[in-house]
């Protein structure tokens, strides 16, 4: 099945590979691409994936976790941004562009030194290894300051599909950044509309969902989706599989078209060495959307056979693949040999 075409919003893609983002910390300091990021993902565009997925865009400037991230806050901004989307597009793949917001997480302090950031979280809660020597804490947003980061993604969104030309969007709400902070009951202890049970503290996604399929009711939309606070196999702790079920379904009526299946404040698994590690996760999602929507499992998929067993077991109806594909991007013609 790896290599059997399917429908994505009225796209086919020709095989089920998944270049999932990955940060590649190549961008300029102005939130730009450079000549490195274009070797990179020139060397995507050429693997045969069907579907890329680019890192994650800060959608303003206080939602970057480093200097070296890009971001999508301008359409100057924008524009230099299209030279990685013409880049992909020489390929046969479909690309889209994933848009964030950092939050409370900093994975180098040496965003404080930045002109015009602020961190900013849903309670003032950090995230991350970073708070210890700033001597700072994240502040609470206030409920304009949120209004206003929903405004900034909606817009993040369309100037990187109109101006940049990317053909889709994936909102990152996982990996502890920002949408992650609000939906786990760890990060997330707000008693207004935007937290207290499980519905407001995903009510912010919501919000960036419903306005980015709007605004973009033709294109790709996808949504990262941090399914639990822990990794499969741990003790439960903060957000669950339980919450985030009833969440997926959710993002599907608001008109999400794909699902892609990670950690939340666990993260993404770096130092897991057991194969598809989400894939509980993804099944769970899987048999909650149903045909609605396709399902993306990420997580350890080193090789064509467990790729093929996912597929086939109606686990999931994509397979990311992240290191491996910036380790290695010809295994795809290697994996077509095989099957």
């Amino acid at each position: 099945m790896i290599f059997e075409p399917i429908e994505l919003k009225n796209n086919i893609l020709n095989n089920r590979i998944v270049s999932a983002p990955l940060a590649s910390l190549s961008s300029k300091e102005d939130g730009t691409p450079s000549e490195r990021s274009l070797e990179i993902y020139g060397r995507f565009a050429a693997s045969g994936a069907a579907l890329i997925i680019t890192e994650h865009h800060a959608v303003n400037i206080c939602g970057r976790t480093r200097p070296a991230q890009f971001l999508a806050d301008s359409d100057e901004v924008a524009k230099k941004h299209m030279e990685i989307s013409e880049v992909l597009k020489k390929g046969i793949a479909l690309c889209m562009v994933q848009v964030n917001h950092a939050g409370a997480k900093i994975a180098d302090p040496a965003v404080f030194d930045m002109e015009g950031y602020r961190p900013q979280s849903p309670s003032g809660i950090p995230v991350g290894d970073h708070w210890d020597k700033p001597g700072r804490k994240p502040e609470i947003m206030t409920r304009s300051e949120i209004k206003k980061t929903a405004e900034d993604f909606i817009s993040a969104a369309v100037r990187m599909v109109k101006t940049a030309g990317y053909d889709g969007i994936q909102i990152h709400a996982s990996h502890g950044y920002l949408l992650g902070q609000f939906l786990s009951p760890l990060t997330n202890r707000r008693d207004d509309e935007y937290g207290g049970t499980d519905a407001k503290r995903a009510r912010l996604l919501y919000e960036i969902t419903d306005g980015i399929r709007q605004s973009l009711k033709d294109i790709p939309l996808s949504v990262r989706l941090g399914v639990a606070d822990y990794l499969p196999g741990e003790n439960p702790r903060g957000l669950s599989i339980d919450d985030t079920v009833s969440v997926a379904r959710e993002l599907v009526g608001l008109g999400v078209d794909m699902i892609s299946i990670t950690g939340n404040l666990c993260g993404f698994g770096a130092d897991r060495k057991d194969s598809a590690y989400f894939a509980p996760y993804a099944e769970s999602i899987k048999g909650s959307v149903g045909s609605s929507a396709l399902v993306e499992c990420t997580g350890g998929i080193k090789d064509p056979q467990t790729a093929e067993k996912l597929l086939r077991d109606g686990v999931c109806d994509l397979v990311g693949v992240g290191r491996l594909m910036l380790q290695d991007p010809d295994f795809v013609s290697r994996w077509k040999e095989s099957c």
